[in-house]
């Protein structure tokens, strides 16, 4: 891809981001998208043949942030809980500052139920953010996976679930007692994480279910 795509693919999918968080997803329209990027509509359907495949497209780039966050909270410092939990910090800050798109990210899981043709994107969406989570997690305990509860597969699948649970939360937030009560419900969730994630030992394994029991 030549600087000029890459610089076009960017700046369409900024404005996408900007244009769907702030007047939804449904009432945005790629016309609009065009003009605001400063491109023709003729250029963004080069890259983005659909307005489905922009929204999806868009939903990747802002899942790479959240893996870039964690890994570079990672980089240079010890491995293990700590630093995990510091990673973990960081991508929770990265959706809460993104809040303002969630309502379009709840578009998307919808839009992946009713509409077939797009359910394949967003099962590789799935993929590929598990798998982002995945790679995160084994740098961040590379040294330490024989400690872990769960293996790195099971828990990238868990944080995926998570994240797009507080997603559909932030959706709802109005004000700023509600913000605030969603950081207690994460603080919670960490702490269950950090009580639950390590120190295999601790807790019995069912050898029929491969699985443990949970902490409280």
């Amino acid at each position: 891809m030549s600087y000029q795509d890459k610089q076009y693919r960017t700046q369409i999918l900024n404005t996408a981001r900007k244009l769907f968080g702030r007047i939804g997803y449904r009432d945005a329209t790629i016309e609009q998208v065009a003009k605001t990027a400063g491109v023709s509509k003729k250029i963004l359907q080069h890259y983005f043949q659909s307005k489905e495949g922009l929204l999806m497209e868009t939903q990747r780039v802002v899942f790479r942030e959240l893996h870039r966050r964690f890994t570079r909270q990672a980089l240079g410092k010890e491995e293990g809980l700590k630093t995990a939990l510091d990673a973990l910090d960081a991508m929770w800050q990265t959706t809460r500052e993104l809040r303002d798109i969630a309502p379009f990210m709840l578009e998307t899981l919808n839009l992946g139920n009713k509409n077939a043709t797009l359910r394949p994107q967003l099962d590789q969406f799935y993929r590929e953010s598990t798998s982002l989570l995945e790679d995160g997690i084994r740098k961040v305990f590379a040294n330490e996976l024989g400690t872990l509860v769960i293996p790195p597969d099971r828990m990238a699948i868990l944080i995926r679930i998570f994240l797009s649970g507080m997603v559909v939360e932030l959706a709802q937030v109005k004000s700023p007692e509600q913000l605030k009560e969603l950081d207690q419900i994460y603080a919670d969730i960490r702490s269950m994480f950090e009580r639950f994630i390590v120190e295999k030992e601790l807790f019995k394994l069912d050898e029929d279910t491969d699985s443990v029991p949970l902490p409280w």
